[in-house]
């Protein structure tokens, strides 16, 4: 391989000159640059930064004496959590390059990151992009709030001012709602260890409906028991909806993303947890309202049911007359037939005494006092049979009639009024008159009354 010219010579003669070509040394000097200087990190200030319509970005990197112009290509920016502008200051990590068309001297970036970026935010946004991988910040896991809580726990210091925050705003907005406090340590080492014994001590109680994990604001470093990866695990795996408010609105941990609600501060908690006891009032009054209307049209609706039965009730006179006439009528007939059947009777008895006294002979006439008893019992019981037939159908008339009677409905409590100079029936509250002199007819008797 041809190795680059790059150091000038003195020529002794034309011969000796070795010529090259302006992409060539272009070429060497790419390949020198990507050799010798390779991957380097790189800190200053974003200048004429582009977005290109193919999703790469082109800018220049500048500090006060010096700029270089720079390139990171789309499969490399999309994995970056942010979006530069002009003028951030920055940290990118890169290789030096020649573009060879141009001739211009510039960095391929493959990394960028916000300037004083340390160790802690590296590691914050590899965990994240982890997790996320995991599926452990997907929407289809979070679990639903309740509406009204029957009970809220709460997950945090006792003596910070977080817990004091929450505390105010629940008294305000809701004090009936019974609170339960998890104390743990919110911060350090062993902080993320008690925080996990919180959640699964409160979840295997089960005596709260959702809990809340919140602290006040703070540095990285104050909150980095919040980006525990074994945190996030328990929470994600709790069967309790958990809301989380750790530190600032700014501020982000991996508790506040995989917890099935994420609000601004405490306090913005403590609001979303809890209904507002002036608005639900409200909303009792309202379902009041509407049920005792509810009621008065269902009253008023089976009132009219009642005008409609009472209108089509026929009175019973009418029937009481019918039955009566058909009574009588039976027992004309019955009367009747037992005046022929005794008129039969007296017929058969005179032939067989015109017999007998036609017959001399005693053994004729003990025949025939035979034959005259055995009538007279065939008689008897012919008259008995018809006569308890009669009986029965008239028992069960009168059983009939004795359903249909007023005395019956009398004697079941209710009463019958009348009018006392006419005898007409009062069954209307306009039959009445002031003065009116009344009847009233119980079942053991009648009252008289006057109408006031």
């Amino acid at each position: 391989m041809r190795k680059p010219f790059l150091q000038p010579q003195t020529p002794t003669s034309a011969i000796e000159r070795q010529l090259l070509t302006v992409s060539q040394l272009n070429k060497d000097v790419k390949s020198l640059l990507e050799k010798q200087i390779g991957s380097v990190w790189i800190e200053g200030e974003i200048s004429n930064f582009i977005k290109a319509a193919s999703g790469h970005w082109y800018f220049s990197l500048k500090d006060r004496n010096a700029q270089i112009k720079c390139a990171l290509f789309k499969f490399k920016n999309s994995r970056l959590d942010f979006l530069p502008k002009e003028g951030d200051q920055v940290v990118v990590k890169g290789k030096v390059s020649l573009y060879e068309a141009r001739g211009d001297y510039q960095l391929i970036a493959d990394y960028m990151e916000p300037a004083g970026l340390g160790d802690l935010q590296l590691k914050l946004n590899q965990l994240i992009n982890k997790l996320q991988n995991d599926g452990l910040f997907s929407s289809d896991a979070k679990l639903s709030l309740p509406k009204i809580p029957k009970t809220i726990g709460v997950i945090t210091s006792p003596t910070g001012a977080a817990i004091h925050d929450v505390l105010t705003v629940l008294k305000r907005r809701c004090p009936m709602i019974p609170i339960i406090i998890y104390p743990t340590l919110v911060q350090g080492i062993n902080a993320a260890d008690q925080i996990i014994n919180a959640v699964k001590t409160a979840e295997s109680r089960n005596e709260c409906d959702v809990l809340l994990i919140t602290r006040g604001g703070g540095s990285l470093e104050d909150l980095w028991s919040f980006n525990d990866e074994k945190l996030a695990h328990t929470i994600a795996e709790c069967s309790i909806p958990i809301v989380a408010a750790i530190g600032h609105e700014v501020d982000t941990t991996i508790t506040e993303l995989v917890s099935d609600l994420r609000a601004a501060t405490p306090s913005a908690a403590a609001e979303l947890l809890s209904p507002d006891q002036n608005v639900l009032a409200q909303k009792i009054d309202i379902l009041f309202e509407n049920l005792q209307s509810n009621l008065q049209q269902i009253v008023l609706s089976k009132k009219q049911q009642l005008h409609l039965a009472k209108v089509k009730l026929k009175a019973p006179e009418n029937k009481l007359s019918q039955y009566h006439h058909k009574i009588e009528n039976i027992k004309q007939r019955m009367f009747a037939q037992q005046q022929a059947l005794l008129n039969l009777s007296k017929n058969r008895l005179l032939n067989v005494i015109h017999k007998l006294e036609r017959q001399d002979p005693k053994e004729q006439l003990k025949l025939k006092k035979q034959e005259l008893k055995s009538l007279n019992e065939q008689l008897n019981n012919h008259f008995k049979t018809i006569l308890n037939q009669h009986k029965n159908e008239l028992g069960g008339l009168a059983n009939q009639l004795n359903l249909l009677s007023p005395l019956s409905t009398l004697a079941r409590g209710y009463s019958i009024t009348k009018d006392e100079s006419s005898g007409k029936i009062l069954n209307k509250k306009s039959d009445f008159s002031h003065g009116q002199a009344i009847n009233i007819l119980l079942s053991d008797g009648k009252i008289n009354a006057t109408v006031k």
